[in-house]
């Protein structure tokens, strides 16, 4: 997030680095700007989160939320954990109520997001999800005590809008299902926040690690009773939700240190298109005129958003 309350989306947990591997979580360094190789690893990152969507939904046929989340988690925090050790890097907590706070809302929004994507069109599911970064647009100036310019405003009640019609088409009714992906959406945009405090005192790997750390205990207890009745093929579907999860946020964290943030923020939205595509073409799905009215709100709402961060303040937040 930026002075403004919008900017940088996951690249808030990230430093400057150079090289395709989980170093571009820990360590920092200055580099030149390459926005073909930003879209390139964007793409990948997009088509990484928009594949493990796409798992979560196929898989929760097969497997409740509480398996998902403890697979997926085991997997990322094995992943930090070893990357960790073989760089001799530490992942001690030096900001425990903020980190708390931080894996609190993050397993909300993932509970809600992931029990979502079981029940509703994956476009559907994924855009309002998205609205994370309104939220925080929305929240920041009473919650960070940063201002927020009545443009930053109109584009949120813009955003909203198109929520409206998502959410209550008919304007008389609400389908409950997707409260679920909204309710992910507005607890993100905490976890967001509490990640843009975090920076100040803990490493972006310990952020990473302690979050999966956290799910995995969050989870356990409900999956550990199925884990043994799993078959290969939703084992495999579950690790592979892992993978996509980890490799999204690599994909995303280096395009942030390849270009311009706010322009970098714009190309998120590839993740929607991807899952869209896959609910498509795999799920059969169909989206009412409501559903892309509504999407095409949000998604310009959010892409308006991030370019409105003026280039003073994205630098000032480096600092």
């Amino acid at each position: 997030m930026s002075g403004r309350g919008l900017g940088r989306g996951l690249g808030e947990v990230t430093s400057g680095t150079d090289g395709p591997d989980l170093s571009s979580f820990v360590t920092e360094g200055g580099m030149q700007d390459s926005p073909r190789a930003a879209v390139l690893w964007m793409v990948f990152g997009s088509f990484c989160f928009g594949s493990m969507n796409a798992l979560v939904k196929w898989t929760s046929v097969h497997a409740d939320v509480w398996m998902i989340i403890m697979v997926r988690s085991v997997v990322i925090a094995f992943a930090v954990a070893a990357f960790a050790a073989t760089r001799g890097l530490s992942l001690r907590v030096n900001n425990p109520r903020t980190m708390l706070l931080r894996c609190t809302v993050g397993l909300i929004a993932m509970i809600l997001y992931f029990t979502a994507l079981g029940r509703i069109p994956i476009g559907q599911a994924v855009t309002l999800q998205y609205t994370g970064p309104l939220f925080v647009a929305l929240l920041s100036g009473r919650v960070l005590a940063e201002k927020v310019s009545p443009g930053v405003a109109l584009l949120v009640i813009t955003a909203f809008a198109g929520i409206v019609l998502i959410v209550s088409p008919d304007l008389h009714s609400v389908e409950p299902d997707a409260l679920l992906a909204l309710g992910s959406g507005f607890f993100a945009a905490f976890a967001y926040m509490f990640v843009r405090e975090l920076r100040k005192t803990d490493s972006p790997a310990s952020v990473v690690f302690w979050f999966a750390a956290f799910s995995v205990a969050g989870s356990v207890v409900q999956a550990a009773p199925d884990l043994f009745s799993l078959d290969r093929q939703t084992l495999a579907a579950l690790v592979g939700i892992g993978i996509g999860a980890g490799g999204g946020q690599v994909g995303i964290t280096m395009a942030y240190q390849k270009a311009n943030a706010a322009w970098v923020s714009a190309f998120s939205y590839l993740t929607v298109i991807v899952a869209t595509f896959y609910g498509f073409t795999v799920f059969g799905e169909s989206l009412s005129m409501a559903d892309w009215i509504g999407g095409l709100l949000i998604v310009g709402s959010g892409i308006a958003l991030v370019f409105m961060v003026p280039a003073g303040d994205e630098k000032a937040s480096h600092h």
